[in-house]
């Protein structure tokens, strides 16, 4: 697993874990005695199962990323919230902390998403060559669609899609063009009338009149390539569905990534391309600072994050590759898979040596 990261040249931590499988076979909740007694109340209040084992692993990736970037043991870690209405969970050293710590600890930022068994977080540690790391209560306090509080300041979003998910828990799902347009519909108060309408038209990418199942499957995947986009990108400002500029955030030429095969869980083919040309637009003016993509995680998943500041937005893509002209190191890191026993357990239970100096 990636080591911590370099403070003086940030990059984007991207982990996810899958529960899929740990719901199949396994009814306790690994590990859930190594968190605060708070968090571990917020595990057992689900009722399913499902539920318990996504909100254990989201619990368990942000202790790990707070812990293998400030260098904290796992026993002192506590997750804090940003301020009401948005309540964004972040890390706030505690001053008894900081003072028992030696070294000063890291600013971070971070974000998480779950959904259909799969977690994800992505994350980056705040340059501090501009003095004190901001606190996350004041940077979030009054969130911003256009702009980071300061361009040392890093913003990151992560969001997951289950294009799967409305098939398994209904029949009710869209088979026909008609009532796709009439789902989509549903969510006019999210999505501006230009996306409205590129969804229900495809993106363009078949007939007008076709009706066969390919088309209404490639509708229902750019329905939620938007969807992704969207929260993504408005979870990097802190704020959440409830943002009054919905709709005048807007994303075009948009396309549904293609289905990932899963020749094996967790293998590296199980992800597609990913898509980094959307175009994001905000009040009808082109956004040039922050970096996004999309991707596909075998056939039914789609992952879209989004970032900005602190060298970390849109000028952090990697240089086209060309004969002859080497490539910039991308500072977004791969999506990589965690695995509880193998690369949690072992800083959960104090054997790790990520606090060692």
């Amino acid at each position: 697993m990636g080591s911590a990261q370099n403070e003086r040249i940030p990059s984007l931590t991207r982990w996810y874990i899958d529960t899929r499988q740990l719901t199949v076979t396994n009814p306790s909740l690994p590990l859930l005695e190594t968190l605060q007694p708070s968090d571990q109340e917020a595990v057992k209040r689900f009722y399913h199962l499902r539920d318990r084992h996504m909100s254990l692993a989201s619990n368990l990736l942000k202790y790990l990323f707070i812990h293998r970037s400030c260098c904290i043991p796992w026993n002192k870690i506590s997750i804090s919230r940003t301020p009401d209405p948005h309540r964004r969970p972040c890390f706030i050293p505690s001053p008894a902390l900081t003072e028992a710590t030696d070294e000063p600890i890291p600013g971070i930022e971070f974000n998480v998403s779950h959904q259909a068994s799969l977690v994800a977080l992505a994350g980056t540690i705040i340059p501090q060559s501009h003095g004190a790391s901001p606190n996350p209560t004041t940077v979030f306090a009054n969130p911003s669609p256009s702009s980071v509080p300061a361009p040392s300041v890093p913003q990151v979003g992560i969001d997951i899609t289950c294009v799967d998910e409305r098939h398994a828990r209904t029949s009710s799902a869209p088979s026909t063009r008609d009532q796709l347009a009439g789902y989509v519909d549903i969510f006019a108060e999210v999505f501006s009338s230009r996306e409205l309408d590129t969804i229900k038209n495809l993106g363009g990418r078949f007939p007008a009149d076709a009706q066969d199942g390919e088309a209404v499957e490639y509708g229902l995947r750019l329905f939620y390539t938007y969807w992704a986009l969207k929260e993504a990108y408005i979870k990097m400002t802190g704020e959440a569905l409830l943002a009054p500029w919905l709709r005048e955030l807007e994303f075009t030429d948009v396309i549904a990534p293609e289905p990932a095969p899963a020749p094996g869980q967790g293998s590296a083919e199980n992800w597609g391309e990913p898509y980094t040309g959307v175009k994001i637009w905000l009040y009808g003016k082109r956004v040039e600072d922050v970096r996004i993509e999309v991707v596909a995680f075998e056939t039914g998943y789609i992952f879209a994050t989004a970032a900005r500041g602190a060298g970390l937005g849109a000028e952090s893509r990697p240089l086209s590759r060309d004969a002859g002209v080497a490539v910039s190191v991308d500072r977004w890191m791969h999506m990589e898979k965690i695995d509880i026993d193998r690369d949690i357990a072992p800083c959960a239970t104090g054997v790790c040596q990520c606090t060692k100096k």
